[in-house]
């Protein structure tokens, strides 16, 4: 039986990944992300009463919320180092800035996301004293400005950061030896990083300025920001298949 694993399955074909051989930046880098995913998970204490357990289960969506969040993170990371093999000082530097960022992110991703659960399953649910009981007396406007501008300067730094990598690959692609596919497939990978990094900083700076006032209304803004990720993407996607096609065929 041929060994899966060894044909990339599921990869682009017409990359030559030059990272195979797991570094023990990859190694230590992995251990963070466990990491996260633990700050997540056990994020509250053990229940000891009944009424904790209902809390910790109704905590089971803002973490699956949480849990794919890093996952996205995860896999871009795991393609950038698969894909070049990276391990000189610069990499090793931008790398660490990523994974402290990343574990700074996490409880205002958490909060964020146990805050939206619970914001929109009262108004669906017709439960908003739940909400208002874990919510009411802390979300005024100057702390959902606060919690946006977190979350938004979180995803702004990690996407920048990533796309910083690219950009360090692009630049050593003589070195790397990368073939035309391969410069063009970076340049892409960079690009979607900046524009992954563009909508989170949008929020951040309507969150910040808050020019819709400081309240609901701005938070919400801020909020619906994040919904032009579908459009921009598939956009983007859209014109880096065509320009491949004109040039790779």
């Amino acid at each position: 039986m041929r060994n899966i694993k060894n044909q990339l399955v599921g990869l682009d074909s017409r990359f030559e990944y030059r990272g195979l051989n797991q570094t023990r930046i990859e190694t230590f880098s992995d251990a963070v992300f466990a990491v996260a995913f633990t700050l997540v998970v056990l994020s509250s204490t053990v229940p000891e009463t009944f009424d904790e357990l209902r809390k910790s289960i109704e905590d089971i969506i803002p973490s699956f919320i949480c849990i794919v969040l890093i996952v996205v993170i995860w896999y871009q990371h795991y393609v950038f180092f698969i894909r070049y093999g990276l391990q000189n000082t610069k990499t090793v530097t931008v790398n660490t800035l990523l994974l402290f960022t990343l574990l700074i992110y996490v409880y205002p991703l958490k909060f964020l996301a146990r805050f939206l659960v619970e914001l929109y399953g009262g108004l669906i649910f017709g439960k908003p004293d739940n909400f208002m009981n874990d919510f009411g007396g802390e979300m005024n406007g100057e702390n959902m400005t606060l919690l946006m501008t977190a979350y938004g300067a979180g995803a702004t730094l990690i996407f920048m950061t990533m796309a910083w990598l690219y950009r360090h690959a692009y630049k050593k692609r003589d070195e790397l030896e990368l073939d035309d596919y391969e410069s063009f497939a970076t340049k892409v990978s960079l690009w979607q990083n900046v524009l992954m990094s563009a909508i989170p900083f949008l929020s951040t700076i309507t969150a910040f300025f808050h020019p819709f006032g400081q309240g609901a209304l701005n938070f919400a803004v801020a909020g619906f920001i994040y919904m032009l990720y579908p459009p921009v993407m598939i956009t983007f996607g859209y014109r880096v298949r065509k320009k491949s096609k004109q040039l790779f065929g």
